[in-house]
């Protein structure tokens, strides 16, 4: 994978998981605030979320090696994890 390229890949995959909490709060908050995050509209969204994450990947992915899923799932799990520590 080019560098320009690799970057971009990196960069989108931390962008979608930032989005994943964005969405994931989001709906918590407009459909079942005062309830337990884990309530049916909330997992939809995560679970939609995953989703594009994972056809943005297979997408992108489609010609390169298996190393870069183990990459594109450290970004994306790491930007959740940042995400999470500065919302504490």
């Amino acid at each position: 994978m080019k560098s320009k390229k690799h970057s971009f890949f990196i960069l989108m995959n931390a962008s979608l998981g930032l989005l994943t909490c964005f969405v994931y709060l989001y709906t918590w908050v407009a459909f079942a605030f005062m309830e337990s995050m884990w309530t049916l509209e909330p997992l939809v969204s995560l679970v939609a979320s995953l989703g594009l994450f994972v056809m943005w990947n297979i997408y992108m992915l489609k010609r390169e090696s298996k190393r870069y899923w183990a990459q594109a799932v450290f970004s994306y799990l790491a930007s959740i994890a940042v995400f999470a520590y500065f919302l504490t």
